[in-house]
């Protein structure tokens, strides 16, 4: 079980009645989108190894000079091209997911606490923008690390998804696969006969972007404990001993 998952296991039993459920379901969506990271996580890492595999099997077959690419080295190029295409489908799908899992906790967050004035949590982006504000209003404490991870995977993960994958247009745009010796893979983003303002943009590696998703949920764990009395929902009466 996940830290999230126990954390709505044992919280829903504050709540009374219908809010128990509502907050179970509520907080599970999100719960739902990290285990499908978690899923697509076990895929990229399993291509990732096949994908270097077969790189180096190439690599091994070049001779000085210029050959004919034999059949054996023809063969092993296609499997390539298309395990890069694989890789680069996990990543960009990672990427994808991770954005509406970042929108989910912000939305799960205003649910909890209940709207602010003109203080939107609808999506990540917006809470980068507007959660300092609205913790004023709402009174709640925010634990020290909270708007570091946040304002992190604001520019890790929304801005890449949204400028470099969703909303990319440059047609002149080239994705590479880059790899090193720890087996990390991932992809980076040229131009075309490059002019001066192309820049190359590179993804993280999924395993690293996955351990900062981690310790942000585990900020939004804190933050929600560290004000449990300030949720909007109804809370059952205390048992007098």
């Amino acid at each position: 079980m996940t830290k999230l998952s126990e954390f709505i296991s044992t919280e829903r039993e504050r709540f009374d009645d219908e809010d128990n459920n509502r907050f179970a379901i509520g907080f599970s969506q999100i719960s739902r989108y990290q285990l499908f990271l978690s899923l697509i996580l076990e895929r990229y890492e399993e291509v990732s190894q096949r994908f270097i595999e077969n790189q180096k099997a190439t690599q091994a077959l070049l001779l000085p000079g210029t050959h004919k690419m034999t059949a054996e080295h023809m063969a092993l190029h296609e499997a390539g091209v298309r395990l890069m295409a694989m890789l680069h489908l996990e990543i960009e799908t990672f990427y994808l997911f991770a954005k509406i899992y970042l929108d989910k906790i912000s939305r799960a967050l205003e649910f909890y606490f209940g709207q602010g004035r003109g203080n939107s949590l609808d999506s990540h982006d917006q809470l980068v923008k507007n959660f300092v504000a609205y913790a004023d209003e709402k009174g709640l404490s925010i634990p020290a690390n909270f708007m570091d991870f946040a304002v992190m995977l604001k520019r890790d993960v929304s801005d890449f998804r949204d400028y470099q994958i969703s909303h990319e247009k440059n047609p002149r745009r080239l994705n590479a696969t880059m790899f090193d010796n720890e087996g990390n893979v991932w992809m980076a983003g040229t131009s075309l006969y490059p002019k001066e303002k192309d820049q190359q943009v590179e993804s993280k590696v999924l395993k690293q972007m996955m351990q900062d998703l981690d310790l942000y949920i585990d900020s939004v764990i804190s933050l929600l404990r560290a004000n449990i009395n300030k949720t909007r929902l109804k809370r059952k009466p205390e048992q007098k001993s």
